[in-house]
Order: structure tokens, then C-alpha cells, then sequence
């Protein structure tokens, strides 16, 4: 895989400006996103990227993808954020998802393969409905319950916000099964009946990710499409390889945004060659992209070598993405002074770019329990993500 170079569409790479040599370095993948059409809708961009072989690049090659894995994902997501901010959010979570199943079928090898070759083969995109609403500070809870049939489970709840919620071919689901302590890993048809897509997320940013409120009512579930079972709020191995790949891939995602906001930064002070305490501010705002970047990829390069598992890789992962949102407002904080009233200007390409990475700080876990689940590691603690426990 080769380091993602800067072509006539515009795409994030080495280009000329000596700052984005310097954010780009180390960012590896073999994908790199055209630049989104002229007047193409959030969900029209979503689907012209899955066609053009996103859908496919976490899959195993034996299984007809592109056989990337965790650090050449997070380059993928990277350089999608570098050029739409909403489009990447929103396949963070297929990315995230099948990251996930691909990890599952390496440890398993059990019929996952047969889902995984379906979705390379079409090129299919799956939504991660895990959150509800109301949110929960324990992530791992499931209101959505799954009664159990003679063919498998019969699910009913509320998934919001969920990405892709029309773009989706698949959805990836949580229920806890009914009388139990157990809850159902599941991918059903985004077009099986019950199911259906509801509303929009009234969000400030990232208003094209094609996020919307999915209900199930009383949706059939296959047994052979249920992928996992296990004990509810028990973090096992599966969790473990599900925070890894999503605080990685979320961490790239942003860094992909904040480096665009920087960029826009740079060429205003470059072209007014209005400098003096700019310059540090600028540098600032480069160093703390530098090693967000530096910890995400290393992170990412010790699950793929294994390297790191087990509870130090959820500590690990949890506190990068506790990272991202300190980060994040770090980035803001220095390049404020710097970009001025475009910051709070409509249509201003950094205002849009500083409202999109507010996101950052409302994904799960929440931000309330990070620090407790690293700290509760450095103790000898049981780890959770129950604040009350």
C-alpha cells in the first residue's frame, strides 16, 4: 500500500504546502476518494464512494475485497475527511462494522465469510444501528429487544441517530433477547419489513451523512444472520476488537477534518503574509494534529501486529478517543485567533469544517466514563462502562 499523493482531483496528499507534508506523512492507504461531485446530494456522494470500492475495503482478499486492515482504513478515513466531512462519518460506521465482522471471521473462521463475501461482492454498505435514543453513558446497553422464534429472533426498538440509515444495504443491529442476560449480534435487509427509516438528525454539522432514526417493529431476524451472542455488558473479546477499530477509524476521521481546517488556516495567513504570532499559533494547532495522528496510527499498528489485546488494548482505545475530543478543542482554540470571523461566517469553508468536528465529542463511549475505564485498567480495577458500577 502507498502513501496517498495529491492528483488532479484534489485529493489529500503531498502537495505543495510544506504543512501538508508534515500532517501526512506516515498516512498510508491504497484508496484515496474522488472529489465529491458538483450538486450531488450527502446520500448520492455516499453511494458514488461505495461504488468506487469503499464498500469492499476491510474484506478479506479471499473474500473478494481489498484486504485492508486497520491502518490502511484509518488512511482511507483520513483522506475522506479531508474532502467531505459528512460522507466520512457516515462510513466511518460501515468501516467500523465490517472492520469488525473481518476480525470476528479471523478469529472464528464460522459462516461469517458468507456475509462478508456478499457484501464485497456487491458492494453493499452496512449502518451500525447500535445507539438509542436518549443515549446512555454504557454504550453496551440495548433497550431494543429480541424475542426469540422457532427461526431466530423477532426484534422491535429504536435505533438514532444511525448513519446510512437510506443508503444502507444492510444494518447491523443490538437486541437483548428477551428473559436473559444475553444480547444478539444481527445483520438484516435495511428492506425487511418492519423496518423502517424515520425523521432526520437535526444536527448543527454534518448534515449529509444521511443520519436518521430507524424503528423495528417486530422485524424477523434469520438465525443464520445473527453473527454473535454473548452476555450483555460483558466486554469480551468482541467489544474489545469493536472499541479498537471504532476510536481508530473515528480518530482518523477527524484528524482528516481538523487537518482541513488547518489547511484553510494556512492559506489565509500564506496569502496575506500577515505572520508574526500566526506562525505560532499555526504550529500549535500542527504539533497536536501531529501526535493525534502519531498515537492513532500506532494504536492501529499494534492491533493489526496483535501487538496489543485484551483490556490494554480497550484502555488504549478508549483513551484515544478521550484524546480526540481534548484534541480537537486544542486545534480550535489555537487556529480561532488565526481564521478570525470566517469561523462564524455562513458559507465560510472553515465554519462548516469547525461545526462538522464539534461531532467529535458525542460519540459513545461517553466522555464521562473514558478516563474511568483507563484509570480503572491502571488500578487493577474490573473495567465498565456503567458509571454506577
Amino acid at each position: 500500500m502507498g502513501t496517498a499523493a495529491e492528483d488532479a482531483t484534489g485529493n489529500p496528499g503531498y502537495g505543495a504546502a510544506p504543512h501538508r507534508a508534515l500532517l501526512d506523512a506516515g498516512w498510508s492507504t491504497a484508496w484515496t476518494p474522488a472529489r465529491p461531485r458538483e450538486g450531488a446530494t450527502g446520500a448520492e456522494r455516499i453511494r458514488d464512494l461505495a461504488a468506487g470500492g469503499y464498500a469492499a475495503l476491510p474484506i478479506a482478499e479471499e473474500l473478494g475485497g481489498a484486504g485492508a486492515g486497520l491502518t490502511e482504513m484509518a488512511g482511507a478515513q483520513r483522506a475522506l475527511g479531508r474532502v467531505d466531512p459528512s460522507a466520512a462519518v457516515a462510513l466511518n460506521m460501515h468501516a467500523f462494522t465490517v472492520g469488525l465482522m473481518v476480525d470476528y471471521w479471523k478469529r472464528h473462521r464460522d459462516t461469517t465469510w458468507m456475509l462478508l463475501e456478499g457484501i464485497a461482492a456487491s458492494g453493499a454498505l452496512v449502518a451500525s444501528a447500535f445507539a438509542e435514543p436518549g443515549g446512555s453513558p454504557n454504550f453496551m446497553t440495548s433497550r431494543s429487544e429480541a424475542v426469540p422464534t422457532g427461526k431466530g429472533y423477532r426484534v422491535s426498538g429504536v435505533k438514532y441517530p444511525c448513519s446510512l440509515a437510506t443508503t444502507a444495504t444492510l444494518v447491523c443491529l443490538t437486541a437483548r433477547v428477551t428473559g436473559t442476560d444475553e444480547t444478539i449480534l444481527a445483520l438484516i435487509p435495511s428492506n425487511a419489513p418492519g423496518l423502517g427509516a424515520e425523521g432526520e438528525w437535526p444536527s448543527l454539522g454534518m448534515r449529509e451523512s444521511d443520519t436518521a432514526r430507524l424503528v423495528l417493529r417486530d422485524v424477523e431476524v434469520d438465525d443464520r444472520l445473527v453473527f454473535h451472542r454473548g452476555p450483555a455488558d460483558v466486554i469480551d473479546e468482541n467489544v474489545t476488537a469493536g472499541m479498537a477499530w471504532f476510536s481508530v477509524l473515528l480518530t482518523a476521521t477527524y484528524h482528516g477534518v481538523l487537518s482541513g481546517l488547518l489547511d484553510a488556516a494556512c492559506r489565509g495567513v500564506t496569502a496575506s503574509q500577515r505572520f508574526g504570532p500566526r506562525t505560532a499559533l499555526l504550529g500549535r494547532a500542527a504539533r497536536e494534529l501531529l501526535t493525534l495522528g502519531g498515537a492513532c496510527r500506532q494504536l492501529a499498528a499494534d492491533i493489526d501486529t496483535g501487538a496489543l489485546a485484551g483490556e490494554a488494548a480497550m484502555a488504549c482505545a478508549v483513551g484515544l478517543r478521550a484524546t480526540l475530543s481534548d484534541t480537537r478543542d486544542r486545534v480550535l482554540a489555537a487556529v480561532t485567533p488565526v481564521v478570525g470571523s470566517r469561523l462564524y461566517g455562513r458559507g465560510q469553508e472553515a465554519a462548516g469544517l469547525a461545526l462538522d468536528s464539534l461531532a467529535a465529542h458525542h460519540h459513545p463511549p461517553s466522555l464521562l466514563v473514558c478516563d474511568e475505564v483507563v484509570g480503572s485498567f491502571c488500578t487493577g480495577r474490573a473495567l465498565t462502562f456503567d458509571p454506577a458500577g
